[in-house]
């Protein structure tokens, strides 16, 4: 193979217009068996990646029904597309499995004229925020629960273990750590999913991530540029506008990607779907914004890598722009990857705005072959020129289970926990005690339902510790049904324990629920993924904040209630 600059050169000198375009998106690829439209996107239209979300059957919509912007992203849909019900979860497929189904797309990919090989990207924050947990792979604490323990090699060490896992099936880049700065305890977008409302913290964590990242050959992405902690809305249902002094925001907001991209350490950035009046007082959406991709972060901060959109068609986005120029306006501000998660023909829709845009000039050659070089550069150091990114099955699903990464994940998982109050003193737990569990069942739960993502984890490891544990779970939605049963079984019980979680996703409020059962007389341990008021009602008197409900979480939190030292 000739070397990368060659190989470059003469893939810009032989892509037509419409494959130029391809090359600039970023598609969803939502659930777990393929279909003719992506089939054809790969083909014929030589789309650059896929976004993978394997749990959803197919892309729900951002905005809410009577939302500004709805019409440019609802569309009839039409044959070939995929016209299933969005809330019956995917097929399940093992780790093994799923890498069959990447590797095949890929090889369609390599089997195109050009043989440009297709990435695939994917969100792993740790904690709930991963869109894949077949059984082995590691459940670490959220961004902020990692943070706790300070510790950067442990950071390091972790995210590199989870790196590899995600290399052996099939992922090459994930977009992640986020390096927003959570300094608004309500946001309901952030959150946990911040290392920390210290900016410094917030570099340093991030920085051991990357090494990480890197270090287990994963593409890592800094989100969301120039900075959503301060955000009290979200990004994803509607337009936000965060305002501060330019100082201020430089001194904590941006002050991650100023450090870090001047250590040349970040191979790419997300931008933030926000307005940021400070920095562009033209009042642009971030991800168009000239002043803040070009003159701010390429200019400014001197960063060359690749620059990706979030899914573009977010709320904020689609209130004032169509979806065909909302592409065309982010790759003009100096965006690299337009990302676009939808089912339906929106993605044609895109890539023929690209197409038409870079046919009539309005996006220069020089402009796109820009964002192409840096595109094919980062793949090319990625080492996914050399044989598609496809890899090897066989013995996979054994591979996750490696003992000394789950190690890693262990030691994550109990540094992360910590008491946030104990006001009556009730820990730790004894192991003669009745002790009612009632178990809030989150959405990876729901989706994954297996052996090792599952409701009832909780009280099958706190079984270990006491075989006196009894258990009813919970969703908002079956409060009442729930709160029958609680009432026939918590009188006999001793101490109850309840799981309460905090999802973005989710606008539901469990606060009522929780503080009701003090009902009882009992004392109630809150056992809760976030430690913000937004999860934690202040009623409760004893708090045990968990940073993750997912496997290795609950397997820790199991012996902390019962080790916890009084304070």
């Amino acid at each position: 193979m000739s070397g990368k600059k060659q190989t470059i050169d003469a893939l810009l000198g032989a892509l037509t217009p419409e494959e130029k375009a391809g090359q600039l998106m970023v598609l969803g690829l939502n659930g777990t068996l393929s279909d003719p439209d992506t089939e054809l996107l790969i083909d014929k239209y030589c789309i650059s990646g896929l976004r993978t979300s394997p749990y959803i059957r197919k892309f729900v919509r951002y905005l809410p029904d009577g939302a500004p912007g709805l019409q440019n992203v609802l569309r009839p849909p039409k044959l070939n597309e995929k016209l299933w019900e969005e809330k019956i979860p995917a097929p399940y497929l093992r780790a093994s499995e799923y890498a069959e189904l990447l590797n095949r797309l890929r090889q369609r990919a390599m089997d195109r004229k050009h043989g440009i090989p297709l990435h695939t990207a994917f969100d792993y924050e740790s904690g709930e925020g991963s869109n894949y947990v077949p059984p082995g792979l590691l459940t670490l604490p959220s961004p902020m629960g990692m943070a706790r323990s300070r510790d950067l090699d442990l950071i390091r060490r972790a995210y590199a273990a989870v790196g590899r896992q995600l290399k052996a099936i099939g992922i090459d880049h994930v977009h992640s750590p986020v390096v927003d700065v959570n300094t608004n305890p309500l946001n309901p977008e952030i959150s946990t999913r911040s290392f920390d409302p210290d900016p410094q913290v917030v570099t340093d964590c991030a920085r051991a991530a990357l090494q990480g990242w890197k270090e287990a050959g994963v593409i890592a992405t800094l989100k969301h540029y120039p900075g959503r902690g301060e955000t009290a809305k979200d990004s994803h249902y509607g337009l936000t506008a965060i305002n501060m002094d330019k100082e201020t925001y430089y001194r904590i907001h941006l002050a991650p990607y100023v450090k870090l991209c001047a250590e040349k350490a970040v191979p790419a950035i997300m931008p933030a779907h926000s307005i940021y009046p400070m920095l562009d007082p033209t009042e642009e959406i971030a991800t168009v914004s000239k002043r803040i991709i070009t003159g701010i972060l390429r200019e400014e901060l001197g960063f060359n890598g690749v620059i990706t959109t979030d899914s573009m068609t977010m709320g904020g986005l689609m209130a004032k722009y169509t979806v065909g120029e909302a592409v065309v306006k982010a790759i003009e501000a100096g965006v690299d990857l337009v990302l676009l998660k939808d089912d339906n023909s929106l993605r044609f829709e895109a890539h023929q705005a690209l197409a038409d845009a870079i046919r009539s000039g309005r996006l220069s050659e020089a402009r796109v072959a820009q964002s192409l070089r840096r595109i094919w550069s980062l793949k090319w150091s990625y080492g996914l020129f050399k044989n598609g990114g496809i890899v090897k099955t066989k013995g996979l699903d054994q591979r996750l289970f490696d003992q000394e990464a789950h190690a890693v994940e262990a030691e994550a998982a109990a540094r992360a926990i910590h008491v946030l109050r104990d006001r009556p003193h009730v820990l730790p737990l004894r192991r003669d005690q009745k002790i009612l569990v009632v178990d809030r069942v989150t959405m990876t739960q729901m989706f994954t339902n297996d052996s090792w993502n599952h409701p009832a984890m909780l009280w099958e490891f706190m079984l270990q510790q006491n075989p006196n544990v009894s258990y009813i779970d919970y969703q908002p939605k079956t409060f009442p049904a729930t709160a029958k049963m609680i009432d026939q079984v918590a009188p006999q019980a001793d101490v109850i324990v309840v799981t309460g979680s905090y999802d973005r996703n989710l606008h539901d409020s469990t606060d009522q629920f929780l503080v009701g059962l003090k009902r009882f007389g009992k004392p109630v341990v809150l056992v809760s993924n976030n430690p913000y008021p937004i999860a934690v009602p202040e009623a409760v008197d004893t708090v045990v904040v968990s940073h993750s409900l997912l496997r290795a979480g609950m397997q820790a939190v199991s012996k902390f209630l019962f080790e916890a030292q009084k304070s």
